[in-house]
């Protein structure tokens, strides 16, 4: 089992954010400072040998690595294998950490991105 780099997107409305999840050739941004008006929208891609479906879940972890929250993940509309969105605007400034982790035939694959929550 392995997991791609994941691929973040942001939106501000909820326009934006379908529109960035139907488009599978949105472009994903470079920087992981964000506001706390916008909506994180993370795309990845999971491999796995044969006909296995591997399950993937997503964490959300404050600096220190304590569970804040869990994520849904569900399939991608476009752009990747499986997708969730974060909303910021409930959480204070600071840092974080998404971790993903899948489960498969081959193996646990676990990826995890930090993000930077401003004013």
């Amino acid at each position: 089992v392995a997991i791609s780099t994941p691929r973040v997107f942001r939106a501000r409305t909820a326009r934006d954010v379908q529109a960035v999840s139907a488009d599978g050739n949105a472009i994903p941004v470079i920087g992981r400072e964000f506001s706390r008006a916008e909506r994180l929208i993370v795309r990845f891609d999971v491999y796995a040998a044969g006909t296995d479906e591997p399950k993937a879940t997503a964490t959300l972890l404050n600096r220190g690595g304590d569970k804040i929250a869990d994520l849904p993940v569900t399939k991608a509309l476009a752009g990747g294998t499986h997708a969730f969105e974060v909303g910021l605007n409930t959480f204070p400034a600071g840092e974080y950490l998404i971790q993903i982790d899948v489960a498969g035939v081959g193996g646990p694959a676990s990826e995890v991105l930090a993000v930077r929550v401003g004013t």
